[in-house]
């Protein structure tokens, strides 16, 4: 196992250096040039901070290299190893299972996600799902000092704890776990011995896994000359339709990485095969792809090394040339062009500066000027599609508002229709602005899609019989009709107005779609948004692209911050203005220590804040951390009598809830109706108010409209979770008193930070972690605070160039700019290669 992980290991390195590593030259570091390899140091280790096998290694790489063509020391090209890191990490997981498919004839399967993940994962076949979580179960060690406080109460006491008093006795755990990692090793023999003894009582025989999961593979592995052009081509084009599902722009890095993705199940002989197969992918799918940038330049065949990197000119770097496809360019022209159409619909002008004059916002706030004139902008200029842009807390809610009692005044009730990417925040606006709503993937599903298609199907099959047997068949008729009336509720109508709200997370294919229904129908399309905030999971982008284009109305003045300091301090930090972290720094919203301090100091916070009456939130980057704060949060309201821990039902992150517990829906589910009718939503809070002891089913009160629900054991045990604390993402378009947010390195982007720190309408703060989340236990360091620390470590959030960027033409996926020309660190970069557990 060593020797294959080491070995996988050294060829991503090789592939790093022939590949990604060099240097920068001239002016701007125009010109790219090669270097002698690297310098890098490696450390092994066999375990996890929490005890759990975990073979892995800490790569560091240093910054400074020998450049080829005169032999100087100089400074590695740091951003471009930034953005090769997720390519070199699939490269890594492909060399592996390559490796361990050669030495041991282990054969690896697709699983299906785990809790809280999107992605399938392959493991090693032989290995048990169950296994596996007994060694990745960060909360061990408070697992294992509860069972044993337990055991001693049950000693004391002649019967074991109720349910109420070992969630007591694991809070105790919790904080006896809290002191520093042992500074001793224990040798690898004593802790094989513990693992295996784990495995046993679990019910696991470790010989018999080694035996089902070694010499098991029977098929040969494959060499370079194998894959046929035919076969490069369909799967290039493959990689190539994935990676443009997900960003409007691509480089070499990310079909590379898709490549290895597609390809996880294809064992190759050697480290050189697999090269071969994934270069010829990604070069296949790159040919396939629309060239935002050319190569220009061309390079004699006795170019010297300060002409020539790899194939290309130094000038030509293979990683900076970016590619969309003819798609993604049509979809945002048929955007664009709606845009630039002003044959639309529109208000009568006496009809509309009437409406908006004496628009107030639920009886009781006016329009201020620059919701005004957007609302004006939109109502009046008879294009096509129209967009409003406004930073958070600027009135976006209230400007609609006004447009749709104008667009009614003249179009009647029923004229304009909203759209939103949630269905829970479609339930918000149809709330809100009293109209009917619904979610994008639904409306195109019914309209247009899988849905419609049933329709007319059904519609056709009746309509044969209907003619077979004359139109005296009153059912038959009488369900045509029902059909057709069914089909044109989702059909937009002329003149009608269609708001898309947060249109910035809505994909660039979808919006294409309803701007040509649109289109077809006579209707207009209304993107309200913010492209600051939250972009689409695929490929998006368009309304940053509008907006950068001058094509929005915007609006400009911050209404929901109580601190005038607080409203310019957004707005910085929405355009990545580092000096934002100073004006937080200054009234004390910021926080920074030990990765668990700054989950206590956030909990504590809030849970001040909730005592005292304010409504506030608990926001977290991760599933992981928000899983830790909603079990803290529980184990707080069950010592105070407010949950009831003797009778619960399990829930999908692996907690229980039990009368008076908040908990979140996962999942939208149509089937499932409240007391008024109304189905469950993804991102619904709800109260449980009873638990059944027989079906784990749970009755809840909705937190938005007070409706009661009963959930039944397969939605609570697939699709709930404890609901104290939320993601950045679930947290958009959340006002509430107070907002805090525990930060974790690499967790949060810019984007996610300036929606994280907006919830608030009078304190947002922020809880930065300065240890590696990653590696983090609930054996914590010390409860050190360094009161000034955490600025350089937002700095760096907001100034780092993104992932895998988009490029700066038409239309980018909207991530986190670059602030300055070069934000990287010069430091040493240190990626971690791990093994699959075994």
């Amino acid at each position: 196992m060593l020797q294959t992980h080491h070995d996988a290991i050294h060829a991503t390195l090789q592939w790093l250096e022939k590949a990604v590593i060099h240097t920068r030259a001239g002016r701007n570091g125009i010109a790219r040039l090669g270097t002698r390899g690297a310098i890098a140091a490696a450390f092994d280790h066999w375990e996890s901070r929490a005890g759990d096998p975990q073979l892995h290694t800490h790569l560091v790489i240093a910054n400074r290299v020998q450049r080829i063509s005169d032999g100087a020391w100089v400074t590695l090209d740091s951003r471009t190893l930034y953005n090769a890191a997720v390519a070199a990490s699939e490269r890594y997981n492909g060399l592996l299972f390559d490796a361990l498919h050669r030495h041991l004839a282990t054969d690896t399967e697709i699983r299906a996600p785990a809790t809280n993940t999107h992605n399938p994962s392959q493991q090693l076949t032989g290995v048990d799902d169950a296994l596996i979580r007994e060694f990745s179960n960060r909360s061990r060690l408070i697992d294992l000092e509860t069972d044993r406080l337990v055991a001693k109460w049950t000693k004391q006491h002649g019967t074991p704890p109720t349910a109420t008093t070992t969630l007591k006795l694991r809070q105790q755990a919790t904080l006896s776990t809290r002191t520093p990692k042992a500074e001793s090793v224990a040798p690898l023999h004593q802790l094989s011995a513990q693992w295996q003894a784990r495995a046993v009582a679990k019910g696991f025989d470790p010989r018999l896994i080694l035996a089902n999961t070694v010499r098991r593979s029977q098929k040969a592995p494959f060499r370079a000359g194998d894959f046929r052009t035919n076969w490069i081509e369909t799967v290039a084009s493959l990689a190539r339709q994935r990676v443009a599902a997900k960003r409007a722009t691509w480089n070499r890095w990310n079909l590379l990485a898709e490549a290895e993705r597609v390809c996880a199940a294809i064992r190759c002989q050697t480290p050189r095969d697999r090269t071969a197969m994934i270069d010829a992918i990604a070069t296949a799918a790159e040919a396939q792809s629309v060239p935002l940038n050319e190569h220009r330049y061309s390079v004699p065949t006795n170019a010297l090394p300060d002409l020539r990197l790899g194939a290309q000119s130094v000038f030509d770097f293979h990683g900076s040339r970016l590619c969309t496809d003819a798609t993604t360019l049509a979809c945002e022209q048929a955007v664009m062009a709606a845009r630039n159409d002003d044959g639309g619909p529109a208000l009568r002008p006496t009809v509309a500066m009437e409406t908006l004059a004496g628009y107030q916002h639920h009886g009781r706030f006016a329009l201020h000027s620059d919701q005004r004139a957007a609302a004006s902008e939109v109502v009046l200029s008879g294009n096509r599609l129209d967009a409003v842009v406004g930073p958070a807390g600027t009135g976006k809610t209230t400007t609609l508002g006004a447009v749709k009692t104008a667009w009614e005044a003249q179009y009647g009730a029923g004229g304009v229709i909203g759209l939103a990417p949630a269905a829970a925040s479609a339930d918000v606006l149809g709330r809100e602005l009293s109209m009917a709503a619904e979610n994008v993937a639904k409306w195109l599903h019914e309209s247009a899609g899988a849905g419609a298609s049933r329709r007319a199907g059904r519609f056709f099959a009746v309509e044969a019989r209907l003619s077979n047997s004359g139109a005296a068949n009153t059912r038959l008729a009488q369900e045509a009709t029902r059909l057709a009336a069914e089909q044109n509720r989702w059909r937009f109508h002329p003149n009608q107005l269609v708001i898309i709200d947060e249109a910035s997370m809505v994909p660039t294919l979808q919006l294409s779609a309803l701007v040509h229904q649109a289109r077809d129908a006579g209707a207009k399309i209304l993107l309200v948004g913010d492209p600051g905030q939250l972009d689409a999971i695929d490929a998006g982008g368009v309304l940053g692209w509008l907006d950068r284009q001058g094509k929005t109305a915007r609006l400009s003045t911050i209404w929901r911050f109580e601190h005038a300091w607080e409203r310019n301090a957004s707005l910085k930090l929405r355009a990545g203005d580092i000096t934002a972290i100073d004006d937080y720094d200054q009234h004390q919203r910021i926080t920074n220590g030990a990765y668990l301090d700054m989950v206590d100091h956030a909990y504590l916070a809030w849970q001040s804040d909730t005592r005292g009456g304010k409504s506030s939130i608990l926001i977290a980057a991760d599933n992981e951390t928000v899983s830790i704060l909603n079990e803290r949060a529980q184990g707080d309201r069950v010592t105070q009598g407010a949950v009831d821990a003797e009778q619960t039902v399990p829930l999908s992150d692996g907690l229980r809830a039990g009368r008076g517990d908040t908990v979140i829906a996962r999942r939208n589910d149509r089937t499932l109706s409240d007391s008024t009718g109304d189905f469950i939503r993804n991102g619904t809070l709800l109260d449980v108010v009873h638990t059944g002891r027989r079906d784990a089913s749970l009755v809840a009160v909705r937190r938005d409209t007070g409706a009661t629900i009963m959930l039944h054991r397969d939605y609570v045990e697939n699709a709930v979770e404890l609901g104290y604390a939320t993601t950045a993402h679930r947290s958009q378009g959340i006002t509430v008193d107070a907002g805090h947010t525990v930060i974790t390195q690499g967790r949060l982007t810019r984007e996610l930070l300036y929606v994280s720190m907006t919830r608030g309408r009078g304190d947002n703060h922020a809880y930065i972690s300065e240890t590696d989340h990653g590696d983090h236990e609930p054996v914590g360091p010390s409860r050190h605070r360094r009161p000034h620390g955490g600025r350089s470590s937002v700095r760096y959030w907001l100034r780092k160039a993104p992932n895998e960027p988009p490029t700066k033409s038409s239309p980018p996926n909207s991530r986190a700019p670059t602030i300055s020309n070069d934000s990287t660190p010069n430091t040493t970069t240190s990626p971690r290669s791990r093994p699959p557990r075994t």
